[in-house]
C-alpha cells in the first residue's frame, strides 16, 4: 500500500506572484518550476523545469532545492532548504528572483484543497455553463457558495470530497469525474442531461483512470537513464502522480462499490511497486525507495520489518514516505537494507 504521509501537519498556504494556492499534507510533495512536471509553474529563464520542492518531513514543511543550477535563496544567501515553522520567503534564479512565500495555515488542518485543479476546474465552469446554470443556482440548491465556486473554477481551491460529489450530481456526472479530470483524463463528453446508470458510471471512471495510468506508464518508458542527473526529479515526478491516481481511484471506489475500481486501484499500486523497485536500484537512491524495494521484494509487512530491523513499525513508515528518522533507527534499517539486498 502507498503510504502518504503527513496527514497531522496543518495546510500550507503558498503565494507565488498573484496566485494563493493551499495544499494539504496529503498532497506532497509540491514541486515548483517552469515546465512539467511542476505543478506551480514560474514563467521566468532563470527558474529550472523542477527547481524546488515543498514537502513534509515529520511535523512540519520544508522547502528544498531540487538540484536547481540558478539556486535557491533566503534573505540573499543561497541555501538547500528550509523548513517553514511559521512562515518563509524563498527567491528561485537570484538573491532578486522570484519570491515564494510560504505560511503555515492551521486553521486549514485537513482541507482538501490542491495546486492544479485548474482544469478540473475549467472543466466544472463550461459544463455548468452548458447547462445553464449560474453560479448563484449552485448556492441556492446548497451545492456550494457563490465565491468557493468561483474560486475552484479558476483554480484557485480544491473543493473537499463532500463537496465534489454534490457537483457531480448537480453536472449529471459520474463519481470520481472530477478527480480524474485533475489526473489528466479527458473531460465526460454527453450531451443528455440524464443521470448515467452505475454501470456507465463504473466504465467512465475506469477508463478515466486508465487513461491516465497509460500517460504515466509512457513516461516511466521514456525516462531518462539512472545515470542522468534529472532521473530522481523525473521519478519524483512520477511518483507523485502515482499517488494521486490512487487517491483518487481509491475515493472512486468507495463510492461506486465495483470490483471494477478495485481492479483499476491494483494496476496503479501495481505501477508503483515496479516503479520504486526500479528507482531503488539508481546510484545515490534515498533510504526511502530502497527499504521500500526490498521489503516488498522479500514479501515483508511494515510491522515484520520493524521487527526485523529492532525499530518501531512508525520508523519504517516514516522512512519509506522519506520524512525523519531517528539516526540510530535508520542506521539499523540501513543494515537491514543491506542484509536483505545481499540473499
Amino acid at each position: 500500500m502507498v503510504q502518504v504521509a503527513g496527514e497531522a501537519v496543518p495546510a500550507l498556504r503558498i503565494r507565488c506572484g498573484d496566485v494563493l494556492y493551499t495544499v494539504d499534507p496529503a498532497e506532497a510533495p509540491i514541486l515548483l518550476g517552469r515546465e512539467l512536471p511542476s505543478q506551480i509553474r514560474i514563467d521566468d529563464p532563470r527558474v529550472s523545469r523542477v527547481h524546488a520542492r515543498i514537502d513534509v518531513d515529520g511535523d512540519h514543511w520544508v522547502v528544498t532545492d531540487a538540484g536547481s543550477r540558478n539556486g535557491m535563496f533566503v534573505d540573499g544567501q543561497r541555501i538547500d532548504s528550509v523548513d517553514v515553522l511559521d512562515r518563509a520567503t524563498v527567491r528561485l534564479g537570484h538573491a532578486d528572483g522570484i519570491a515564494v512565500t510560504v505560511t503555515v495555515d492551521e486553521a486549514a488542518v485537513g482541507a482538501s484543497t490542491a495546486v492544479d485543479v485548474a482544469r478540473a476546474g475549467a472543466a466544472v465552469s463550461d459544463r455548468r455553463e452548458e447547462l445553464g446554470h449560474p453560479r448563484r443556482r449552485l448556492e441556492a440548491d446548497g451545492v456550494i457558495g457563490q465565491q468557493a465556486l468561483a474560486d475552484f473554477e479558476s483554480g484557485r481551491l480544491w473543493p473537499s470530497d463532500e463537496v465534489r460529489a454534490r457537483l457531480e450530481q448537480f453536472l449529471q456526472w459520474p463519481p470520481g469525474t472530477i478527480a480524474a479530470v485533475r489526473a489528466g483524463a479527458p473531460v465526460p463528453e454527453d450531451d443528455s442531461t440524464e443521470i448515467l446508470s452505475d454501470t456507465v458510471q463504473v466504465a467512465v471512471m475506469v477508463d478515466a483512470a486508465d487513461l491516465a495510468l497509460a500517460n504515466v506508464r509512457s513516461r516511466i518508458e521514456t525516462a531518462p537513464p539512472q545515470h542522468d542527473p534529472t532521473y530522481d526529479e523525473y521519478v519524483s515526478a512520477l511518483l507523485f502522480d502515482l499517488r494521486g491516481l490512487e487517491t483518487m481511484a481509491r475515493n472512486a471506489g468507495r463510492t461506486i462499490h465495483r470490483p471494477d475500481a478495485a481492479v483499476v486501484l491494483s494496476e496503479i499500486r501495481r505501477t508503483y511497486n515496479d516503479l520504486m523497485v526500479r528507482a531503488a536500484q539508481a546510484p545515490g537512491a534515498p533510504l526511502s525507495r530502497r527499504l521500500y524495494a526490498v521489503r516488498h521484494t522479500a514479501e515483508l509487512t511494515v510491522e515484520e520489518t520493524a521487527d526485523a530491523a529492532g525499530v518501531s513499525a512508525d520508523a519504517v513508515t516514516d522512512a519509506e514516505a522519506g520524512q525523519y528518522v531517528d539516526p540510530t533507527e535508520t542506521a539499523a534499517l540501513e543494515a537491514l537494507v543491506r542484509r536483505l539486498a545481499a540473499r
